[in-house]
């Protein structure tokens, strides 16, 4: 029973490490569009807007933000099971239990 229970925390403890790495992973990729499309939009201007100025100005006024701190998976996890869909809740954990990173990973 006892290690039972053990095995339960820690694939509770895994599927919640792999929720986190899932939505850091759609987070990136999301930010890599959004990069390819400054790219595009601001080469007529030789780039001279930056890429963190051009998220404000641009991006922002998309919705871009929102969509970000709304980020999930809801047609397989119900809303209570939904701790890292805030932007500042994935921070948080990330900064909290910083695990290496795997080759070709950035964190």
């Amino acid at each position: 029973m006892c290690v039972g229970g053990a095995k339960a925390a820690r694939s509770e403890q895994e599927a919640r490490r792999l929720q986190l790495r899932s939505l850091q992973y759609l987070e990136r990729y999301i930010y890599l569009v959004l990069f390819n499309a400054y790219l595009h939009l601001e080469k007529a201007g030789s780039w001279q807007r930056p890429f963190s100025t051009w998220m404000r100005e641009v991006s922002a006024k998309a919705g871009v933000y929102e969509i970000l701190n709304q980020l999930g998976f809801p047609e397989l996890e119900s809303v209570e099971d939904q701790p890292f869909s805030r932007l500042r809740c994935r921070w948080q954990e990330q900064s909290h239990s910083p695990e290496p990173s795997a080759a070709g990973d950035f964190l």
